[in-house]
């Protein structure tokens, strides 16, 4: 069985941390891209293009939306060639740290094109939802943090609730 180099995990865990936009993630990966010996030019592509996927991420649930509302205007997708393994780790990992399912499924296919082999893949997809389950307890931490902060606030300012609710109106 065929496995992931740590240099490819790497590439993944970058997409995962930046579809995910995971600050502490990004932080440690990038550290530990360096330490793989990726150099700082391939460090900051990689940020690039998990930054494009996360936007086409962005744009395909804006479509969703504006379909779900009959609206005839949907922004289309640029184009994307996976033409090398590095480029489609990345693509994957921000595919599944954005949750763009429909993005990683395309990104998924074109990297088989390339030589990956289903184990490979699977092993991406697992390094990538890893990172996107840390990202996802980082946010959790801030949520109490910033909310702990507000309950004093909104304790001395407490007005009537509001809801939106049937009740309301």
């Amino acid at each position: 069985m065929t496995s992931l180099t740590d240099v490819q995990r790497e590439f993944v865990a970058l997409g995962a941390a930046v579809g995910a936009g995971c600050q502490p993630c990004t932080q440690y990966h990038v550290r530990a891209a360096l330490k793989t010996g990726l150099g700082p030019e391939e460090i900051r592509r990689a940020i690039d293009e998990a930054q494009v996927v996360r936007r086409e991420g962005g744009v395909a649930v804006a479509n969703v939306g504006r379909r779900h509302l009959g609206l005839g205007e949907e922004e289309v997708p640029g184009e994307t060639c996976l033409c090398e393994a590095p480029k489609a780790l990345v693509y994957i990992g921000s595919a599944t740290g954005c949750n763009a399912g429909d993005l990683l499924a395309r990104y998924l296919e074109g990297a088989s094109t390339l030589g990956l082999s289903p184990e490979e893949l699977s092993e991406a997809v697992q390094v990538a939802q890893l990172v996107k389950e840390r990202a996802a307890d980082f946010l959790r931490s801030d949520i109490e943090r910033a909310l702990g902060k507000l309950a004093p606030i909104a304790a001395a300012t407490a007005g009537p609730a509001s809801c939106c609710g049937p009740a309301c109106g």
